[in-house]
């Protein structure tokens, strides 16, 4: 397997089959390589990979207040205040008062928001294919649906 960026590794062979990295790590260096894959993909476009996290999961959840957002993305309601900002400014995304709560202010996708998912999402294809390449199509089926689960489970 390469290194970051499809590279070779250089010096000694990992020690993978005495004793495979814990889950977290590798997650978090499977996170890594899409995100540094996707940064380069998105570049062209208005939006940074946690703020396009953002619009994805708005375009799932539907509509959602800023402390839903920041406590299914893992954020402080200040850091979730600070990506809303310029998405918001740039019409990316809609706020409406909650006609059940006066207080509360309901975000969603705006048009202009689905239209840049759309265009990112033509750029991105080819990064999921080349992270996927090593799959059948049978398991990034699997891939798919255990890595929905273990990410519903934390909303």
């Amino acid at each position: 397997m390469g290194g970051a960026g499809g590279r070779g590794m250089s010096g000694p062979a990992p020690r993978w089959a005495e004793r495979p990295p814990a889950f977290p790590h590798l997650v978090k260096w499977v996170e890594m390589a899409v995100r540094a894959r996707v940064d380069r993909a998105i570049r062209p476009h208005p939006v940074s990979t946690v703020q396009l996290l953002l619009l994805v999961m708005l375009e799932e959840l539907g509509e959602a207040t800023s402390a839903q957002l920041a406590r299914t993305m893992q954020l402080t309601p200040q850091a979730m205040t600070t990506l809303l900002k310029p998405l918001a400014e740039r019409g990316l995304i809609a706020r409406t008062p909650d006609p059940t709560h006066r207080r509360r202010v309901l975000l969603r996708l705006a048009n202009e928001g689905r239209a840049l998912l759309a265009d990112i999402r033509r750029s991105t294809t080819e990064v999921e294919e080349s992270l996927l390449a090593a799959l059948s199509p049978a398991e990034r089926v699997q891939l798919h649906a255990l890595l929905m689960r273990v990410a519903t489970s934390l909303i």
